[in-house]
């Protein structure tokens, strides 16, 4: 088969980017994939061409509903019509005429918790399936233990599935995140793509502060000179909303925040704004970017440190898509990893919690030790992380766990916990001792990785000698009225998904 014609006749396109032909390769010869390929580098035209190849179906596992719609529009503008997503934004009818119209599906997105469902499941396994796609496989790592437990369960799916081809893809992972897909998902044969996480393209600058009040000032001033589009990260809802008003109160247009506190219309409506250019500035949590097919933006901010060096290169890669020079600017004040630092501490359960909620047990019930968990004050993530570790053990609806079983089980739960702490402190210790050195600031982000270094250049980093004034500039104005989008909003949520 002539890739490359295929290529042609499906995209226009005369080569493939870098990785794309051997993944592909690879899936049609029968052989399960790890990918690892740079942000922007066409991720989705791998499986995109897979299914089309193959001649089957494609379910995609997709870690945000707020970018399936996007992700819908996009395949259906390539020529994929027959692409839908099954997530909240659809409602009881049209969600009955997708499953009742499942097998006239090429592809499907969902999200890991919606096939949690025993009807939708039983609708997913009625029909064959010949690629099973994870995108983001790096949240299996950095969400599944916690935040997204169901990612842990995609391997019992798709063995269920009759074990289809499997492709895993990401921007960022480290080999223990290589590693944890692999083995979440069960892929022991499987063939691993892994290319530099480098974004010759985005140029990168950490400046560091000792006054908050400062960094605020820099900030603004640094959206007043950057060329946009551009994106500006905060780690807490609250700092979003208030550098928005600082920026509206300096008469800087075209700005809006994101977080995960907006109802999903609110967000889509934003996000739809800034695909389309009449936003030219987000300031948002990191519930923000992932996904987001936005080829121009220009420049990324952090305004806190993020808590992972993985995180940060997720982040700066939404900047320069179209492979045009980019910026990417870190804020570092001693004072942003105290939040992430408190998260830890509050994100999982700690010994006390755990001692009681294995109290008096006779029989862990799900009603029950519901109760116990919002009684003793589980924060929401810990009681999805205890949820998980008792069912996998088999403890919820045990009789009589004597106390040997009891002891074991909590021995193993405190284990797990004290383990994902010490890789988180560890985590944000390493980005902290980035930001704050003295060195090319590109070769350290390679460097853990373990990737061998460039040659410094002067578009490389500031400690290379990049001037920042390089990527000064004027942004055209653009029309900035929520009411442009509002006829569009209402048509994207009651389309015809299923025509």
């Amino acid at each position: 088969m002539q890739l490359e014609a295929e290529l042609k006749e499906l995209y226009g396109f005369s080569t493939f980017r870098s990785g794309q032909k051997e993944i592909l390769t690879d899936l049609l010869s029968g052989k399960d994939v790890l990918g690892m390929l740079p942000t922007g580098t066409g991720k989705t035209l791998i499986y995109q061409m897979a299914a089309h190849l193959l001649r089957g179906r494609a379910l995609i596992i997709s870690p945000l509903v707020s970018l399936m719609e996007d992700q819908v529009d996009q395949f259906k503008q390539a020529g994929f019509k027959k692409t839908i997503a099954l997530n909240s934004f659809l409602d009881q009818g049209e969600k009955q005429m997708i499953l009742k119209r499942i097998q006239d599906y090429q592809f499907v997105f969902v999200s890991p918790e919606i096939i949690q469902n025993s009807y939708i499941r039983s609708i997913l396994l009625s029909v064959s399936w010949s690629l099973f796609v994870v995108d983001e496989a790096h949240c299996i790592s950095q969400w599944g233990h916690e935040f997204r437990p169901f990612y842990l369960e995609l391997a019992e799916l798709k063995k269920t599935m009759g074990d289809p081809l499997c492709l895993a893809l990401t921007a960022t992972a480290t080999k223990k995140v290589q590693y944890d897909i692999l083995h979440h998902l069960d892929m022991k044969e499987a063939e691993v793509h892994i290319h530099s996480v480098n974004r010759p393209n985005i140029s990168i600058f950490v400046e560091c502060f000792d006054d908050h009040d400062q960094k605020v000032e820099r900030a603004i001033k640094l959206v007043q000179q950057l060329k946009g589009p551009g994106i500006i990260y905060t780690n807490t809802r609250n700092a979003a909303e208030l550098l928005v008003k600082r920026l509206q109160d300096h008469e800087i247009e075209g700005v809006a925040f994101y977080h995960g506190g907006m109802n999903a219309e609110e967000r889509l409506l934003v996000q739809k704004q800034f695909i389309e250019s009449q936003l030219n500035i987000i300031v948002c949590t990191n519930a923000f970017g992932m996904g987001i097919n936005k080829s121009d933006i220009r420049f990324v901010i952090h305004f806190h440190t993020p808590s992972t060096i993985e995180g940060y290169i997720q982040e700066i890669g939404r900047a320069g898509r179209d492979l045009k020079p980019s910026v990417a600017v870190l804020l570092y004040h001693p004072a942003d990893l105290e939040i992430p630092y408190h998260f830890i501490d509050q994100e999982l359960p700690d010994s006390v919690q755990i001692d009681y909620l294995f109290s008096d047990h006779e029989q862990l019930k799900e009603n029950t030790y519901r109760d116990k968990l919002q009684l003793v004050g589980f924060s929401e993530t810990s009681q999805r992380f205890m949820e998980h570790h008792l069912k996998k053990a088999g403890a919820l609806h045990k009789k009589n766990l004597d106390t040997f079983e009891k002891n074991v089980l909590i021995s193993k739960i405190k284990f797990t916990i004290e383990n994902r702490k010490a890789d988180k402190i560890e985590a944000i210790k390493a980005i902290e001792k980035w930001a704050r050195s003295n060195e090319c600031k590109r070769g350290g982000l390679l460097r853990y990785f373990e990737e061998p270094g460039t040659e410094p250049n002067t578009m490389c980093c500031g400690y290379c000698g990049t001037d920042l004034s390089h990527f000064f500039g004027k942004q055209a104005s653009n029309n900035t009225s929520y009411g442009l989008w509002e006829d569009e909003l209402k048509r994207l949520l009651r389309q015809e998904v299923y025509n």
